[in-house]
């Protein structure tokens, strides 16, 4: 997440039993506020099952470590897909350590959205 204005939008719109989880590269915890002020103003309070991981920053914005550059080259590897790392890297990242920490019901479908240009 960067401002939280998707995930607001798309927590909105979730049906029974669906949920959204973001993934800041922000640090400082205030995204949550933020996301709820912006329901707020659009739709008059909050809305949908909504929540954030705030785990996979790797040190705020624009900013890598060695362990996601390592992740981010992996992955390449591995797909043959480009990893953008300030943000796309970070969400992988975070959704295959949720996985492995049996986060999401086997079965579940899981859907990572990245808007934005992902590339310079």
């Amino acid at each position: 997440c960067g401002t939280g204005g998707t995930l607001a939008g798309l927590a909105a719109g979730l049906g029974p039993g669906e949920r959204a989880l973001g993934v800041p590269v922000l640090r400082g915890g205030f995204l949550g506020g933020d996301i709820r002020a912006l329901q707020t103003g659009a739709f008059g309070g909050p809305r949908g099952d909504w929540s954030l991981d705030e785990r996979f920053h790797f040190g705020g914005y624009a900013r890598t470590t060695p362990e996601l550059d390592a992740f981010a080259q992996d992955f390449e590897q591995r797909h043959g897909l480009p990893v953008e790392r300030l943000y796309v890297a970070k969400l992988l990242h975070g959704l295959v350590a949720l996985t492995a920490e049996g986060a999401f019901p086997r079965g579940s479908t899981v859907a990572a959205v990245i808007t934005g240009r992902p590339f310079p």
